[in-house]
């Protein structure tokens, strides 16, 4: 691998003549050997020739030599002349040292025959021996002798001689054509090595230069072709190979990696023209579309040291905030010096920029600024985004809220005068009408003429209806202006279910007509939601089925049709065998002030609300209403509502409250045995303690007062044992308050089972566990009504009296401190709390009290708003605790409620500044912030407390009128 890639670093010249060498010096090799081998062989053949043939040769002479030898003795025996066959011997003896030169000259061509060689040279010694032997003989005439020694010894000498020297001559030709076919094999052999040489190294280089080919040329080049394929489609993901390599391949990728980047570059440059072009025409589109919409917008950069830098202004800004943008986006001061608050005003917005730096919440904040002579209220809306560093980054806008600001004063102070007026209005004709019906019911009480009774009775109903149509109509102006407040209560749907047949069962058997009410017993009977709102619907289509029905039955049933766990959707029907609807007539019968037809009100009368108004109720609880109906057999009327199971604390709490509602039941007469029966008033508020003490003693009890708890614990200590039969102690006084006085009181055995009953407006279930822990025997919340007051004071201290039904302490359920909406849906005056009164007390000493009250309340009114001024909580918090009872025992319950979230106000201020100074007892209440109450609370305050005071007079005047008109009979 390390080698391919260092060839692969070579360039293609290097590459080329790299193969060319191989190829070269396969070629040399193969000659070289080719050479080798071939010299060799031809030097084995010179070899084989100088050597092998040489020796033939040189036998085949010593062969010739040997048989001229044989001739020469032959011819011996036939010559006549001695001396030749003298001269014969000098020839043997030159034949015989010539053969013996030739057998030499073999021996040493041929040095692994000397053995055979010297043998032929000894045979060829011995034959020459025999011929001279016989030339001898012959040449002294004994040709016999010589003739026996040819045959006898010589011839065969002679033959041995020659098969010798031919075996000789053989074994060399044999030797030489061995050595000639192995040397042709040889010679065969290097030719087929050759030639495999050759071709092994063609092939070898052909695969190499394959290789090199395809490997480091064909397939980078290609790569990189399919590479440029790609960056003309802007593909400039894909990883650019070959950038590594040091050869031409690698220089056309690194060329093509620049051309990569500087198309890149090109693109990001064309990408950065587009985008600088857009957010050119973005930037001036923002600039067009900030000119036209109804306020400044901004861009905020705040960093986490308080630090700010604005990013972006439009121009105005100028108009709002009186900075020019370009002089905002160099603002270096503190960030109010934007908005050109003075010192006193720039808390707000320091405060909101400060929480949304913290909470990253939008903003949402009106100030009010000067500019000029003209004041105006700029509201300032923006979102928060968190960016590196902790810094914050706000996008929003200012708009001049002026108008608006002022349209809703003014449409809040027309709701104010509508429900001013619908108070004053709904006060000013119950007045008169109370004062009619209670003429009218006086008068039916007296035997008239018939005509007269008739008449009164007409009169009576007419009063009556009269009655409907103004609850209709308030009703219908606390939906419309959204004030209606529904309760989440546990309720007895059996109990509702009677209330509703008692209350119309006398009416259904007046027009001769059978009124069935009941329900399944899937149905809880226990239940939780708003049972005043669910039977005022029933009451809305009972009314209606019986004013329709003229023969049959009206039947209404409560049914649970769908559940959800606890949830439930209560379904309520009122069925009659009335005239009917028609399709047309349905269509619009759930309408505000629209009835079935013109005729309607005429024949039956009615404002068309109660309908309309049930529908609101119905889908204020989650549900529906509707109609089914066919002309002239009936309608069948229906509701529905989200209703939930009650669980066990609350069952019980019902058993309480239907205690409770036995007392208010009772008669507001006190029970005769607690006449003569001695109590300790213990309050700090004189009027509250003139108004206690006129109903104790309304109801024949005997009362001693005290103002404070030191004052009671002096007086009960010095009084005998059994002095007092009970102590009403309110919980909030001065010096000592009620719940330390009571643990005192408990401290000492002669007082350990006296009652002590709290009567207070503290009514919140936390505020009752405390009147226990100190040993409060039992709790009375203010306004103290006589049926509750009654009950309570029977069960201490006439338990043998009290009703069954009284059983159970008559508490009501705490009130919530109301919102802005709760508080302007409450009338300013109830005539009926005050009725209470004037059935108990006498003229003189209600009015007496009344004119205490109201010199009270005035006197109050200062101190609180001094309270706030001064941010004197305490005060705030005691005047306003105090003042609530009062209001609510003489009818103000706007003015009650107002207390409340006065002293609401003040707890927060309270556990804002000195936490452990708040009394655990006030739930605070966000929306009315920890800085005290708002202006528009005071302001609130003032009004009811004026309109009620009105009311309130107005209302002694109609019941001295109403005791005018009575005469004799009142």
């Amino acid at each position: 691998m390390d080698r391919a890639r260092q060839l692969s670093h070579l360039p293609l010249t290097a590459k080329v003549v790299f193969l060319v060498a191989l190829m070269g010096v396969i070629s040399i090799a193969t000659a070289i050997y080719t050479t080798v081998t071939m010299r060799g062989i031809t030097d084995d053949y010179k070899a084989l020739i100088d050597r092998e043939a040489q020796s033939a040769l040189h036998v085949s002479d010593a062969a010739l030599l040997l048989g001229e030898s044989s001739r020469l003795v032959y011819a011996v025996l036939t010559e006549q002349n001695e001396n030749t066959m003298r001269g014969a011997l000098v020839s043997l003896e030159r034949l015989q040292a010539q053969f013996q030169a030739q057998i030499e000259t073999t021996e040493r061509l041929v040095p692994g025959d000397a053995g055979a060689l010297r043998s032929i040279r000894d045979q060829a010694a011995q034959s020459f021996a025999l011929a001279v032997r016989i030339v001898d003989a012959a040449s002294r005439w004994r040709g016999d002798r010589a003739l026996q020694i040819i045959h006898g010894e010589f011839e065969p000498t002679l033959r041995a001689l020659q098969q010798a020297m031919n075996r000789q001559r053989d074994e060399s030709t044999s030797r030489f054509q061995s050595a000639s076919t192995r040397l042709g094999q040889l010679t065969s052999s290097t030719i087929l090595n050759t030639a495999l040489a050759v071709a092994g190294g063609l092939a070898v280089v052909i695969a190499l230069s394959t290789w090199v080919a395809i490997s480091q040329i064909s397939r980078p080049i290609m790569l990189l072709t399919r590479h440029m394929e790609r960056l003309t489609d802007r593909h400039y993901g894909d990883a650019i190979t070959g950038t590594g390599r040091r050869d031409e391949v690698g220089t056309m990728a690194k060329a093509l990696q620049v051309f990569r980047d500087s198309m890149q570059r090109e693109d990001r440059l064309a990408v950065e023209v587009a985008a600088s072009a857009e957010a050119r025409r973005l930037s001036e589109q923002l600039v067009d579309l900030t000119g036209a919409i109804p306020g400044a917008v901004f861009q905020l950069r705040m960093d986490a040291d308080g630090g700010h830098r604005f990013l972006f202004a439009s121009e105005k800004a100028e108009d709002l905030q009186g900075l020019p943008a370009h002089e905002l986006l160099r603002l270096q001061g503190p960030l109010h010096a934007a908005y050109g608050l003075p010192e006193a005003g720039q808390e707000p917005v320091r405060e909101a920029f400060a929480h949304s730096l913290r909470t990253l919440e939008p903003l949402d904040f009106d100030v009010e600024v000067q500019r000029g002579e003209r004041t105006r209220w700029i509201k300032t809306l923006a979102t928060a985004r968190a960016l590196p560093g902790g810094a914050v980054l706000f996008n929003g806008v200012w708009l001049d809220v002026t108008e608006q600001r002022n349209q809703a004063r003014a449409l809040a102070q027309v709701a104010e005068e509508k429900a001013t007026f619908l108070a004053v209005m709904s006060h000013e004709i119950r007045t008169p009408l109370n004062a009619i019906l209670g003429l009218a019911q006086l008068a039916l009480k007296e035997p008239l003429p018939p005509a007269q009774q008739d008449r009164v009775e007409k009169m009576f109903q007419a009063g009556r209806r009269l009655l409907g149509i103004v609850d209709d109509t308030l009703d219908f102006s606390k939906i419309d202006g959204g004030h209606l407040v529904l309760e989440h209560v546990p309720f007895d749907v059996e109990k509702l279910l009677d209330d509703l047949s008692d209350l119309f069962v006398h009416k259904a058997r007046e027009k001769g007509l059978t009124l069935r009410i009941g329900m399944p017993d899937t149905v809880p009977r226990h239940l939780v939601g708003d049972p005043h709102r669910i039977a005022q619907i029933l009451m809305n289509f009972v009314n209606n089925a019986l004013k329709f029905t003229q023969a049959g039955e009206v039947a209404v049933a409560l049914d649970a049709v769908a559940e959800n766990g606890d949830g439930l959707l209560l379904r309520g029907t009122v069925r009659d065998t009335g005239i009917g609807l028609t399709a047309a007539q349905r269509d619009h019968l759930f309408q505000a002030f629209h009835q079935a037809d013109a005729t309607i009100t005429r024949r039956f009368g009615g404002t068309g609300l109660g309908l309309a108004i049930s529908r609101q109720l119905a889908r204020r609880m989650g549900g529906e209403t509707g109609v089914e109906s066919t002309p002239g057999l009936g309608s069948t009327f229906w509701f529905t509502a989200r209703v939930r199971r009650a669980d066990t604390a609350a069952q019980e709490g019902l058993a309480a409250r239907a205690g409770a509602d036995g007392a208010r039941a009772a008669p507001r007469r006190a029970p005769a045995a607690l006449a003569g029966r001695r109590v300790l008033l213990v309050d700090d508020n004189e009027l509250n303690r003139l108004v206690g003490t006129g109903l104790l003693e309304a109801g024949g009890l005997r009362v001693d007062t005290a103002n404070d708890g030191v004052q009671a614990i002096d007086q009960l200590v010095r009084a005998p044992d059994g002095t007092y039969d009970a102590v009403l102690m309110d919980m909030q006084m001065p010096v000592m308050d009620g719940l330390t006085a009571t643990r005192r009181l408990r401290a000492q055995a002669r007082f350990a089972t006296l009652p002590v009953i709290a009567m207070t407006a503290n009514a919140a279930p936390q505020d009752i566990e405390r009147t226990r822990s100190a040993g409060m025997d039992d709790h009375l919340s203010k306004p103290v009504l006589e049926g509750p007051l009654w009950a309570v004071l029977t069960r201490w201290l006439a338990p043998e009296a009290a009703a069954p039904a009284a059983a159970t302490a008559a508490l009501r359920a705490p009130e919530p401190v109301p919102d802005a909406g709760a508080v302007a849906a409450l009338p300013v005056f109830d005539a009926a709390a005050v009725q209470e009164l004037q059935d108990l007390l006498p003229a003189d000493r209600l009015a007496a009290l009344r004119e205490r009250f109201i010199q009270d309340s005035e006197a109050r009114m200062r101190r609180i708003a001094r309270a706030c001024t001064e941010a004197d909580w305490p005060a705030l918090r005691e005047e306003a605790h105090e003042w609530g009872g009062t209001a609510g025992i003489f009818g103000l319950q706007r003015l009650g409620a107002l207390t409340r979230v006065l002293e609401d106000a003040a707890l927060q201020a309270l556990a804002a500044t000195r936490p452990q100074d708040a009394d655990s007892s006030g739930d605070a209440d966000a929306g009315v912030g920890a800085g005290g109450p708002p202006a528009a609370v005071l302001d609130a305050t003032r009004t009811a407390l004026a309109e009620g005071v009105a009311q309130l007079r107005a209302q002694a005047l109609a019941a001295i009128g109403a005791a005018a008109a009575a005469g004799p009979h009142a």
